[in-house]
């Protein structure tokens, strides 16, 4: 990197000017695949984009179809079965119940 810049640093103004030339031409000979590449990255992000919206739609309406088929125990019921809300067993409320063989 320095050699190159000792290098620019050594060109005569017309050196210069002519390799600037050189390098604009260079930079407009790529825009239009950078463009194109700029669109195909756009299209590419947009595409994972809605693939993770449907799966989010996806998932939650697995959620709700769930929920509809197995409620939740009311509070009552938990009560009488010794259970939390979160499903822990309350030793206080809990029953006794006998193992079968």
């Amino acid at each position: 990197m320095e050699n190159q810049q000792e290098q620019m640093e050594n060109l005569s103004p017309e050196q210069l000017t002519a390799r600037k030339e050189e390098m604009k031409q260079f930079f407009e000979e790529a825009l239009p695949y950078l463009k194109a590449q700029a669109e195909y990255e756009k299209l590419l992000a947009e595409i994972s984009e809605n693939k993770l919206k449907r799966l989010q739609y996806d998932h939650q309406y697995a959620v709700t179809m769930f929920q509809i088929n197995n409620p939740a125990p009311l509070d009552e019921d938990l009560e009488e079965e010794g259970l939390e809300l979160d499903g822990r067993v309350n030793p206080e409320t809990a029953k006794r119940k006998l193992k079968k063989n």
